[in-house]
């Protein structure tokens, strides 16, 4: 029973699933796996787990996350505390609370006819291509976010962007947004973030992101709504 496991270990109910207490445990980083049992990495785990399960991965590793990087007070220093009534860790000595971080980031499909904008960043394995994207500033908007990102990475100026969906990337604690917009034009590479970028119709399309992303989501979603996936 994974709730008697370890009783050493932090542990920490952060919802429920199917009625049921969903419980995060939190193990040292060196601690071997329970017996009959493999520690995984959570990213081929994202397009195969149904919506409930996912919900309660993403919010477990962003709390974990959040847990162990907020052990101690950013004012005074001091041990924080877990919160049992909410998800929040305090300070004993001056009283602050620290709660989860979340960081909005866009990711945005741009089109031009039939043909659909793709990237190479950096920190791509090699050949995958996916689609711009990029943190929220301090004070934008997210539409404004959008069009910078654009001019920034492969120096474009793209017509007003349509919010489309999202996702949560516990990676380690990013909430995902996704839009669409169309450009035209060669797109320039800033060549510090992105090493390439091109214009690709549906079937000269390069290698693109797993299927859980909200990159494929995106880049599927496209071809579908034109008639162009291939069957």
């Amino acid at each position: 029973e994974p709730s008697q496991w370890f009783p050493d270990w932090q542990r920490l109910q952060i919802g429920t699933l199917d009625d049921k207490p969903v419980m995060l445990i939190s193990a040292p980083v060196d601690a071997s796996a329970p017996k009959g049992y493999v520690w995984v990495n959570i990213r081929p785990l994202l397009g195969g787990l149904g919506p409930g399960k996912l919900e309660a991965l993403c919010r477990a590793s962003m709390l974990s996350s959040w847990d162990s990087d907020h052990r101690f007070c950013g004012r005074c220093g001091t041990l924080t505390v877990q919160d049992l009534k909410e998800s929040a860790r305090i300070c004993p000595s001056c009283g602050y609370r620290s709660y989860p971080r979340v960081s909005p980031a866009m990711i945005v499909r741009i089109t031009n006819g039939s043909e659909i904008l793709l990237a190479h960043n950096r920190r791509f394995p090699q050949g995958v291509y996916s689609c711009v994207a990029g943190y929220v500033e301090s004070g934008e908007t997210l539409e404004q976010t959008v069009l910078r990102e654009i001019k920034e990475e492969v120096g474009l100026d793209a017509h007003p962007p349509r919010y489309l969906s999202s996702q949560s990337w516990p990676f380690p604690h990013s909430l995902m947004l996704g839009f669409e917009t169309s450009a035209s034009g060669e797109p320039e590479p800033d060549g510090v973030e992105i090493t390439d970028a091109g214009w690709y119709t549906a079937d000269n399309l390069p290698h693109i992101p797993r299927h859980g992303t909200i990159a494929r989501w995106l880049i599927d979603d496209w071809l579908k709504k034109n008639g162009l996936m291939k069957k």
